[in-house]
């Protein structure tokens, strides 16, 4: 059964969350945020019409859906508590018991960004979506037997898919997709994000980390998707949550509990942080402004570390592991950030030496969908314009 609305403790300390209130205020302000009337949206760029190139045909391939459980095995398996020593023989094993689904989220979106991006027409729009029937019809996403890593790799493949689908129906014409396939997606889209809801709702305060922070993005977008406004308001606590869990210094407790990996997991953090705020902004929820003192120190946190990481190496006692941060994918979360309210310090140097940013679980080509505007305007009625410029 959904469950309709998380309970948001807090704790004191910082191996908890950051106080015993997570913004009363902010619970109240979310609780009162509907949805729109006229339906929830994405942000302008999903919406941009593509071209469509001259010639040419398109191979789609469906990717045969995942079957049977979703026990996967940890990569940190024999880890401490700091869960930041990677163990080579189980990510072997982890990643090849859930190819399929990485397989599934780089497809959908790639499909997106052929339709979207290069032009390659209605047949790139309607691969999208019969990948995402076949695995709706297979009831993909959705097993009985699931352990909280298959937890974690179901909500990334979620936000992955409804990005996707959101792209394909934002900027398709009216009318152009399977409205057979389309109720049958969306259908599946709202029993993988109550999944997801469920395990993720409730958790003990000690638990509470990034993932949540991704749950919530994954629903929030299949929220937008459906217009389901129960999700919506979910993933709108989640964020209040996130944000109590904050420190008056600007950092995560528990992602500075990994030690040697607190700013990869920062960083990994802010980013379905910062696409959440988007979101909600671009449906007329305020979170940025809300929260904006920790909110922004998090993120000068973050970029200032990927400059300098002296300042948290002196708070966990722990040089911190660089590698794999600083890449197109890693980064991506600044061009929202820029677009909507412009740079954090530090941030166009970052996009100019490691763009154009991509990142699959976000969306896809972060650059084009961010190339514009993100919110509305006022009257919130004009499409926007296809304004490629090559």
């Amino acid at each position: 059964m959904r469950i309709r609305k998380s309970n948001i403790l807090g704790t004191p300390g910082r191996t908890l969350l950051s106080t015993a209130l997570i913004s009363c205020i902010g619970v109240a302000s979310v609780e009162a945020a509907q949805c729109r009337t006229t339906g929830l949206r994405a942000p302008v760029g999903y919406h941009q019409i593509p071209d469509t190139a001259a010639g040419g045909s398109y191979d789609c391939d469906i990717v045969a859906p995942h079957r049977g459980d979703m026990n996967f095995t940890s990569k940190y398996k024999g880890s401490d508590s700091a869960r930041n020593e990677l163990n080579k023989e189980a990510y072997q094993e982890y990643q090849e018991a859930s190819a399929t689904i990485r397989e599934f989220e780089k497809k959908v979106i790639a499909g997106a960004d052929d339709y979207q991006v290069d032009g390659d027409g209605p047949a790139a729009r309607d691969c999208v979506l019969d990948n995402l029937d076949a695995w709706a019809q297979a009831d993909a996403l959705i097993p009985d037997d699931i352990n909280h890593v298959g937890q974690a790799v179901r909500k990334w493949a979620l936000a992955a898919s409804a990005n996707a689908y959101l792209r394909v129906k934002s900027s398709a014409p009216q009318g152009s997709l399977d409205a057979t396939k389309v109720a049958r997606v969306e259908h599946w889209f709202e029993r993988v994000a109550d999944g997801v809801r469920d395990y993720y709702t409730d958790r003990q305060p000690r638990k509470i980390n990034n993932h949540d922070y991704w749950a919530a993005w994954a629903v929030m977008s299949s929220a937008v998707a459906t217009n389901d406004c129960g999700d919506w308001r979910w993933s709108l606590n989640k964020f209040d949550e996130a944000m109590g869990q904050i420190e008056e210094d600007g950092y995560l407790p528990k992602e500075l509990s990994r030690e040697d990996r607190a700013l990869e997991y920062h960083n990994y953090a802010i980013q379905p942080l910062t696409l959440i705020a988007v979101m909600a902004e671009a449906n007329g929820v305020p979170l940025r402004s809300q929260y904006q003192d920790q909110f922004d120190k998090l993120a000068g946190n973050v970029v200032g570390g990927l400059e300098d990481s002296s300042p948290i190496e002196r708070i966990t006692g722990y040089a911190q592991k660089a590698d794999g941060l600083t890449t197109a994918w890693g980064l991506a979360w600044m061009k929202p950030w820029s677009e909507a309210w412009g740079p954090i310090a530090g941030m166009p140097e970052f996009l100019d030496e490691y763009g154009p940013v991509k990142n699959t679980r976000l969306g896809g080509d972060i650059e084009f969908l961010y190339r514009v505007d993100p919110f509305w305007p006022a009257d919130g009625e004009v499409l926007p314009a296809n304004i490629r410029t090559n």
